[in-house]
C-alpha cells in the first residue's frame, strides 16, 4: 500500500517538509491508514472544497480529472447522483490521494536529487500549499465550462434550435 510505503521509506521530518501546513493532521491520518491497511480516511476539507482543496495541495492532475468527471453531472438525475458520489468519494479518499501524491513526488525527487541538501530544498519547494493553485483550479473549471457552453451554443445554432 502506498501510504505504508510513504511512512516506511521516508523519515517523518521529510514528510513534514513536504506537507508543511497541517502536517500533524496528515501524518496522523496516514499512520492510522497504514496500520489498518485502508485507503479510506475522512477529510472535511477535501469533502467541502474538492477541486480547490486539490489545487491548494498542488494536486493539479487530480483536480483536472475531477473537473472533467464533474462535467458528467450536467446529465439530469444521473449527474446529480454522480456529483454526490464524487463529493463523498473525495471526502473518503482525499487523504489517500494526497498521500499517494506525496509518496510519488518524494520518490521522484530522491531519485533525481540523491544529495540530501538539494533533495530537502526541493521537497520544500515542491510541497506545501498554494493559493495560486486554488486560483488555477478555479480558472480550469471556468475554461472547461465555457468551452462546453460554447459547444452547446454552436450545436444549437447549427441545428436550428437557436432561432426564434
Amino acid at each position: 500500500m502506498v501510504i505504508k510505503k510513504l511512512l516506511d521509506e521516508f523519515d517523518e521530518s521529510v514528510i513534514r517538509l513536504f506537507v508543511q501546513k497541517n502536517a500533524d493532521y496528515y501524518i496522523a491520518k496516514w499512520k492510522v491508514m497504514a496500520s489498518s491497511e485502508s485507503k479510506i480516511s475522512w477529510n472535511w476539507a477535501a469533502f467541502m472544497f474538492t477541486a480547490t482543496w486539490m489545487g491548494y495541495r498542488k494536486m493539479f492532475l487530480y483536480a483536472f480529472l475531477y473537473i472533467l468527471i464533474n462535467l458528467t453531472t450536467l446529465i439530469p438525475f444521473i449527474g446529480f447522483i454522480l456529483w454526490i458520489l464524487l463529493w463523498v468519494g473525495i471526502g473518503l479518499y482525499g487523504n489517500y490521494l494526497y498521500g499517494k501524491k506525496t509518496y510519488e513526488t518524494l520518490v521522484m525527487l530522491k531519485t533525481k536529487y540523491p544529495e540530501e541538501d538539494e533533495f530537502k530544498r526541493l521537497v520544500v519547494k515542491e510541497g506545501g500549499t498554494s493559493i495560486g493553485g486554488v486560483v488555477l483550479v478555479i480558472l480550469m473549471g471556468i475554461v472547461l465550462y465555457a468551452v462546453l457552453f460554447a459547444i452547446g451554443i454552436s450545436a444549437m445554432n447549427t441545428s436550428g434550435y437557436g432561432e426564434f
